[in-house]
């Protein structure tokens, strides 16, 4: 049977659509169609939402930006809502692929691809967001913790898109930073990546948040790590303390970019270098 290919003009006309088992929504495509080249999935037919203006909206709502799931990278880092709420998210994005992909790419389809290095996914994990799952029974919100279930696994169930991602708006006192390792500069995939928002006065953590990507099934919170630094001073033994900790807290796999330890040793290096600042 040949590819069919529908554009739908609203959400109700996808989710006309949406309950075709065989069906898969598309917007950037870039990250389906590389699998439909590799032959990793192949679908009967793609349901193109990059035209539903309701999915492309970035606006503030009781204390939340709401990115709508079809918004592209580069409309997030051109937002100035984004600018000024989200910091953290803007210079993740900015690094995210070239200027072509991210001219085409979307948060949305970031999160729905699911791999344990989608940069996108670590602010949003730092700002605890929610993802809404749409369906024509509704719309639920999944934390997005919960969301990320595994490599390519999310908790979208049959007959459910991803609408919406809901960012509560964060403190102006979070201080942020993120940063990846990879094989080289351009485009690439992290072999680890860390990021952090926290509250240090005077050197002492009273808030701390911190996540990893490529170091786990999912993007992770490191919370036994967060548990440790609130609260206290930071100074030498408390960051050996830290590193060790992290050590223990990641579990990478081996692969064709990099190693197991390699990844647990980038990933406690990031923290130690994020720590002393």
């Amino acid at each position: 049977m040949p590819l069919q290919y529908l554009r739908v003009n609203s959400i109700e006309d996808l989710l006309g659509h949406i309950n075709d088992p065989n069906a898969r929504v598309i917007c950037g495509g870039t990250d389906l169609v590389v699998k439909m080249r590799r032959g990793i999935i192949a679908p009967a037919r793609l349901l193109d939402i990059s035209e539903v203006g309701e999915l492309r909206e970035i606006r503030r709502q009781d204390g939340e930006v709401v990115i709508g799931a079809a918004a592209t990278e580069a409309e997030l880092l051109s937002s100035e809502i984004v600018t000024a709420e989200l910091p953290l998210l803007k210079e993740v994005l900015s690094r995210l692929g070239s200027v072509q992909i991210r001219n085409r790419g979307t948060l949305g389809g970031n999160l729905v691809n699911a791999s344990p290095a989608a940069d996108g996914a670590i602010p949003l994990i730092l700002y605890d967001a929610t993802v809404i799952a749409h369906s024509a029974n509704g719309e639920r919100e999944v934390p997005i913790e919960g969301f990320l279930r595994g490599p390519g696994q999310t908790a979208l169930a049959e007959g459910e898109f991803l609408s919406a991602i809901k960012v509560p708006i964060p403190s102006r006192e979070f201080h942020h930073f993120f940063h990846k390792v990879g094989r080289r500069k351009a485009l690439t995939i992290a072999i680890a990546s860390l990021g952090a928002l926290a509250r240090i006065i005077d050197g002492v953590v009273y808030e701390v948040r911190l996540a990893a990507g490529s170091v786990a099934p999912t993007p992770i919170r490191l919370h036994r790590v967060e548990e440790l630094l609130s609260g206290n001073k930071i100074d030498k033994s408390l960051i050996a303390a830290a590193r060790r900790l992290t050590l223990q807290t990641v579990a990478p796999i081996d692969d064709i970019r990099a190693s197991a330890e390699y990844r647990r040793q980038v990933i406690a290096d990031l923290l130690v270098e994020w720590l002393k600042g």
